[in-house]
């Protein structure tokens, strides 16, 4: 049966792969993100183009109005907009700080405030929040996406407790490197944010980590995301989580099983 569907982040990436499958499936899909300009092909394909710029609460709220005078609501709203910040703690400057947890955490509760109350009137619906193995395992330099990324899944684990009995599900998707544009974000954000100071060399061998991790083998394509957003959707009692990609659960079990003092020391091997 078709749904109303709302994909954040539809521009590029995942989101954009996500919402060419929904929309080949015959479903209603608002495709919103900043560059309008590049959802073209989705406007080919029948996608209804929504400007969306998750730092801005005004942006959500225009957002969230264009769909609910049109359609009413949605059925499944996806949380996929988000970028890597990556840097030393220290050196990360608050402001950007705060729009990484704006675009990455505060948005994605936002909208899904905005939203429920149709979902509700609808009898049910989906939240599905695009996580990352990062919020369970941390790496050099990721603090502040860790940061965002750990409170998502936090935040889901509550929301699907709370939405139980109103026939709403909220899911986390947690994908491993995946091979979109996301981590030239995150890699200049790295060297730009360790040029010049105290963390130079740990940025460095945190870039080199960084690089093998999102550029080699170990990335896996946006189709694995895809792929687990659809069994997500489709599934009659969806599971609460769904790990994708190559290495999600061999990190997460050796994180688990090594605990975080012998977890620490590998890291640091792997830094040398």
């Amino acid at each position: 049966m078709s749904k109303v569907i709302l994909v954040t982040g539809a521009s590029r990436g995942i989101g954009f792969e996500l919402a060419k499958k929904l929309l080949a499936e015959g479903n209603t899909v608002y495709c919103a993100a900043r560059s309008v300009d590049k959802m073209a092909e989705l406007l080919a394909k029948g996608g209804k183009i929504l400007p969306l710029d998750c730092n801005s609460p005004q942006s959500i709220e225009l957002c969230v109005k264009s769909i609910i005078e049109e359609s009413g609501g949605v059925d499944i709203l996806v949380n996929n907009a988000g970028f890597g910040l990556y840097g030393a703690i220290e050196n990360v400057s608050m402001e950007d700080g705060r729009e990484q947890m704006e675009v990455n955490f505060f948005a994605p509760v936002y909208l899904s405030q905005l939203l429920l109350p149709s979902m509700r009137v609808r009898g049910g619906g989906r939240i599905i929040n695009i996580s990352s193995i990062a919020g369970k395992v941390y790496s050099p330099s990721s603090g502040w996406y860790c940061a965002s990324k750990f409170a998502i899944e936090g935040l889901t684990d509550c929301l699907r407790l709370e939405l139980a009995e109103f026939n709403i599900k909220a899911i986390l998707i947690e994908p491993g490197p995946i091979r979109t544009d996301w981590s030239a974000g995150a890699k200049n954000s790295l060297l730009e944010n360790s040029k010049g100071t105290a963390y130079e060399d740990f940025g460095n061998k945190s870039f080199k980590l960084l690089s093998g991790a999102t550029d080699g083998g170990m990335a896996s394509d946006p189709s694995a995301v895809v792929n687990a957003v659809m069994k997500a959707i489709n599934a009659k009692n969806p599971r609460p989580r769904y790990l994708c990609g190559k290495m999600t659960r061999l990190s997460l079990a050796a994180k688990n099983i090594m605990g975080s003092s012998l977890f620490d020391k590998v890291m640091k091997m792997q830094m040398k």
